[in-house]
């Protein structure tokens, strides 16, 4: 039986520029190799791949950015996972969208946490004025939220994009009541329109009072395994020390790879990749509107690797899960992104790595599915 996997966060196949890596790696490792016998914290290290970071962070905010802030991490989750070690205690509050990155989720849970959702609209994000209220309520209850972590650019999983009223009344929020913002930007190079990205929370607020993630698994792949972090400087030693326990040392054979080939490329590799992305997001909602539109609504991401769908909710979404399964289709159910793990009737669509050939059949599956669902 043929499978069509709509799920995961993995970016195209089509997208990786193997030509451009390969020089990259043979005009590198002559000059490294030497290097690659220390651990990362050994001596200082990624000085190349944060040059770039810096540059990626001050060309899309409009800021300075020394490279000396940077950190570079495995992976974007691997950078939540520190940021959350320093910053909280088991029992502690934290605030974030009621659907919000399931690996964010499990790493609050991991450590303890007391997770408050705000609801969000699927276009603008955030109810800013629920936060304004949660924020009051737990403040008279003398409850102190350690963090609000939010993903504004091309949100996981809706795809919403946090608009800049919502984006500045956060940060005076998070202000009056000195709460850190843990700003996770990990989609915010995957941008399909004229208009640029918006600018980052991090770029719009207070640096010392934002921890800001970023990841180039979105924009080159997954499977490099890296990351950044920006950290206000009173938690660097600590963040320093959390990444020897938790990583024990960033690849970096990997990183001064992918330094060389970005250092020169970067700009023309993002915006290929985020053509390619862009034809697939447009065939995967091309089906959508032929097959799905009589039981399910949608927004048109305007970038991301996602599309969020939200089906009637008489659909029994168990069943849902399990003829799907048998018919070859396989999404991200709408619940392992609530905060409070209720049931929704939503999917989250991840169609950045399937073969385009197979786009437009996965969804005439995935429809009859639901259709039969529906009887």
């Amino acid at each position: 039986m043929k499978t069509y996997g709509f799920y995961g966060g993995q970016t195209c196949p089509e997208s990786i520029a193997v030509d451009g890596l390969i020089e990259a790696a043979k005009r590198i490792l002559p000059l490294k190799a030497c290097e690659f016998v220390n651990y990362d914290f050994q001596v200082s290290q990624h000085e190349e791949l944060k040059q770039v970071v810096s540059e990626w962070v001050e060309r899309r905010g409009n800021i300075q950015m020394p490279p000396s802030k940077v950190m570079i991490t495995t992976g974007s989750m691997l950078a939540i996972t520190c940021a959350v070690n320093v910053l909280t205690k088991p029992g502690d509050t934290v605030i974030t969208d009621e659907f919000a990155f399931m690996g964010a989720l499990a790493s609050f849970r991991h450590f303890g946490l007391n997770i408050i959702g705000i609801p969000m609209d699927e276009k603008d994000g955030m109810d800013i004025d629920a936060l304004e209220q949660t924020l009051k309520d737990l403040s008279d209850k003398k409850i102190k939220p350690k963090f609000i972590y939010t993903t504004a650019n091309y949100h996981n999983p809706t795809t919403a994009v946090l608009s800049i009223p919502r984006r500045k009344r956060l940060i005076e929020l998070a202000q009056k009541y000195d709460v850190m913002i843990l700003d996770d930007d990990c989609y915010g190079g995957v941008n399909f329109e004229k208009e640029p990205t918006p600018k980052t929370l991090y770029a719009l607020g207070d640096p010392e009072s934002i921890i800001h993630v970023g990841s180039f698994s979105k924009i080159v792949a997954p499977g490099i395994r890296l990351g950044y972090l920006i950290v206000p400087e009173r938690f660097t030693d600590q963040i320093i020390i959390a990444k020897k326990v938790f990583e024990g040392g960033t690849s970096f054979f990997t990183s001064s790879i992918l330094a060389e080939f970005l250092k020169d490329n970067l700009w023309s590799h993002v915006e290929k990749h985020n053509a390619i992305v862009k034809t697939k997001r447009d065939k995967t909602l091309e089906a959508l509107n032929r097959y799905l539109s009589d039981y399910g609504t949608w927004i048109k991401p305007r970038g991301g690797l996602f599309i969020w769908v939200r089906l009637p909710e008489t659909i029994d979404t168990f069943r849902l899960d399990q003829l799907a399964e048998k018919s070859g289709v396989r999404y991200d159910p709408g619940r392992i992104f609530s905060t409070d793990q209720k049931e929704v009737t939503c999917l989250r669509l991840s169609y950045a790595h399937m073969p385009e050939d197979d786009i437009n059949e996965g969804i005439e599956v995935l429809a009859d599915c639901v259709k039969r669902c529906m009887d």
